[in-house]
């Protein structure tokens, strides 16, 4: 025979569910969501300093070209 649960054991375990099991799920969201706002700002920090380190190269490989367009240009006048 199968025993039948109150409305009241019902409340309570609904309670407890509540109190216990959401109440350390959100602070687990909670400490989740810190993790990856620091783990998102450290790797933007990262990739500024990657573009900045292509944007330095990328000049240097153009001032190179030009240099080499105008050494060619008046080595030949």
């Amino acid at each position: 025979m199968t025993r039948r649960i109150t409305t009241q054991e019902l409340h309570k375990e609904i309670e407890q569910i509540k109190n216990n099991h959401l109440a350390h799920m959100a602070e687990d969201i909670d400490e989740l969501k810190d993790a990856v706002k620091d783990n998102r700002e450290f790797f933007q920090g990262r990739l500024d300093r990657l573009d900045n380190r292509i944007f330095w190269i990328l000049g240097m490989v153009l001032s190179t070209l030009v240099t080499l367009v105008a050494t060619i240009i008046s080595s030949n006048m």
